[in-house]
């Protein structure tokens, strides 16, 4: 096996390096204006500090050659002063250099976070379904962190000190040839072991990553459903999922610690032998005469700029590799398949409303041998209402997925108007459709904001109607901020049937064609149910309309009922024709429930 790892090391660093350094740049360039001028003023900062040691060097190497009098002590004066110069101009570059690769760095990371979030938001549900919530957080934020702290940090370190470390080596070759490829042999090791080193710590680093990710899964599912958890005083469990979590990081993080503590502690060794062995060649150099004081002097404050900026290599390189294995994720997550993105379209064409379902089938792709449904017909008129009863897992809900396109069938064909639900832009298509869900989870803003999510330029005007008419304008005026109400976290500040007449007004001031109702009462008490059945009788009105529901109570009404069981349709008929019907699944069903 030893002989197939280290090409696969190099292949690693050759490619894959080489692609996420493109990846940095594809982000950079709209703001090369900002970063060109930051690399050059980065280049002009570490030549200063050269030009700085040089001469401070060379200075100190005049007195120790036994330079003095009222000549010695003017040129002491004029440098002292050419110094103070010297670095009050290297800071002022500096802050400019500061400010300006921040602006390049920040603006780049936030157009990333831009992209990052655009493609999570548009994946496909098959997509979403497959991975964590919790991941995909930990993808935005630690894994885009960690590369910000490369471009702010890590990258312009590393020009500095290499402009610096190019300076110094022309510099000393200048000096004495001798004495400098006497030293810069030492350098080829260097190079070799960042190639070893680097492939390994990216591989763990990049695991630790994932570890993060998994940990970061834990502490969203646990807060999402922090009521559960405290209901079943799951607190303890919960941690110790964490603490698991944590702990595979932590083994990994440490693991990617020792070859990270090798390179640098070797490094550290490798050079303090070179610096012995060095300044061992240049005492026989200056005893034979083959070197000055001065020229040593300088020599020697190059060489140290030299080894400080190899020294910075080690751990420089290492933060890289570590942004390198998050560049990686990020990377994998822009490359997935989105959903298109038509809502530039002009126009959102109105539909009639008439739906028909072709002996659609369908399996999730995580479980191909799964029939969820088989051969489904369903045929509605513009206006009807078209009711889904059966047992839970009977393929209700997917049936609703299905018009949504959230899935495409694996067979058969799903048209509305007349139209394969394919060919239409996907705005248009969900734009017609407005889903009342059995549970609604608000978002974290104000009832306003929450009822706009239907139409976000609505009028105050058009909130408050759309209110009144699901039922909700009363209990909201009652509120002490009234639709300025805060409904707190996934809208728990409000009861069950507050939120369901929150959602419906949403889906009335949407305007939908087609109406979605899932469970939509089922979890209410007699008064809210009654409120909330009367709003959507409003909504429903010259609407076509799809309910799922297992209380029969509620969709005896409806124009035709499907019921369902196992993936395929077994009945079909009004309430009256399903009831006449001896031994069926409906006619048991209203048994239990209406008797």
């Amino acid at each position: 096996m030893e002989p197939n790892n280290e090409p696969e090391s190099k292949k690693i660093w050759d490619r894959t390096a080489w692609k996420d350094a493109g990846f940095f740049l594809t982000y950079l360039r709209p703001h090369y204006g900002v970063f060109i001028p930051a690399l050059f003023a980065l280049a002009l900062t570490g030549g200063l500090t050269i030009l700085f040691i040089k001469e401070l060097t060379a200075l100190v190497g005049k007195g120790i050659g036994g330079a003095s009098g009222a000549e010695w002590m003017a040129e002491l004066n004029d440098k002292a002063w050419f110094l103070v110069a010297v670095v009050s101009i290297q800071a002022f570059i500096a802050f400019w250099r500061i400010l300006l690769f921040a602006k390049a760095s920040e603006r780049a990371l936030s157009a990333l976070r831009l992209d990052t979030f655009s493609r999570i938001i548009r994946f496909p549900m098959a997509t979403l379904n497959e991975r964590r919530v919790g991941e995909l957080a930990s993808r935005l934020a630690n894994d885009v962190e960690a590369m910000r702290e490369t471009l702010v940090g890590t990258i312009p370190m590393l020009i500095r000190h290499s402009v610096m470390l190019l300076l110094c080596l022309v510099l000393i070759l200048q000096m004495s040839v001798k004495l400098s490829l006497f030293m810069i042999a030492t350098i080829p090791v260097v190079i070799v072991l960042i190639a070893v080193f680097g492939a390994r710590i990216r591989k763990l680093t990049k695991k630790a990553q994932d570890n993060l990710a998994a940990s970061q899964v834990v502490v969203d599912e646990s807060l999402q459903s922090i009521v559960s958890v405290k209901a079943f005083r799951n607190e303890a469990f919960e941690l110790a999922r964490y603490s698991k979590n944590l702990g595979e990081y932590l083994s990994t993080v440490i693991r990617a610690a020792v070859p990270r503590a090798s390179f640098i502690a070797f490094i550290i060794f490798a050079f303090s032998v070179a610096m012995i062995l060095v300044t061992w060649f240049a005492m026989r150099m200056l005893n034979n005469g083959d070197i000055g004081n001065e020229e040593l002097t300088q020599f020697a404050g190059l060489t140290a700029m030299i080894a400080a900026s190899f020294l910075a290599f080690p751990e420089l390189i290492a933060q890289l590799q570590r942004s390198l294995g998050a560049t990686e994720r990020i990377r994998e997550i822009l490359r997935d398949e989105i959903e298109p993105d038509d809502s530039s379209e002009e126009a959102i064409e109105r539909f009639v409303g008439e739906i028909e379902m072709r002996n659609v089938s369908f399996a999730y792709s995580t479980r191909p041998e799964a029939i969820v449904l088989r051969d489904v017909d369903l045929k509605a008129s513009a206006g009807q209402r078209i009711a889904l009863v059966g047992p839970s897992g009977s393929g209700k809900s997917t049936t609703v997925s299905l018009l949504f396109r959230f899935y495409d069938p694996t067979s058969g064909e799903i048209l509305i108007d007349g139209k394969p639900i394919r060919e239409l832009p996907l705005t248009t298509l969900r734009r017609n459709l407005a889903l009342v869900p059995q549970e609604v989870l608000l978002f974290g803003g104000s009832i306003q904001e929450n009822i706009a999510y239907g139409k976000p330029d609505a009028t105050d005007e058009e909130i408050v109607e759309a209110a009144k008419q699901a039922n909700a304008h009363a209990f909201i005026e009652d509120l002490t901020e009234g639709y300025g109400t805060l409904v707190g976290d996934r809208g728990t500040q409000l009861s069950g049937g507050q939120r369901q007449r929150i959602a419906i007004a949403r889906a009335i001031l949407a305007d939908p064609a087609i109406l979605v109702l899932d469970e939509a009462t089922s979890s209410l008490d007699a008064e809210s149910e009654r409120l909330v059945q009367e709003a959507l009788d409003k909504l429903m009105e010259g609407r076509t309309s799809i309910i799922i529901a297992h209380r029969l109570s509620t969709i005896r009404r409806c124009d035709q009922i499907l019921v369902i069981s196992g993936g395929s349709i077994l009945e079909r008929g009004t309430h009256e024709e399903l009831l006449s019907r001896d031994r069926g699944l409906y006619g048991s069903l209203a048994k239990l429930q209406l008797e």
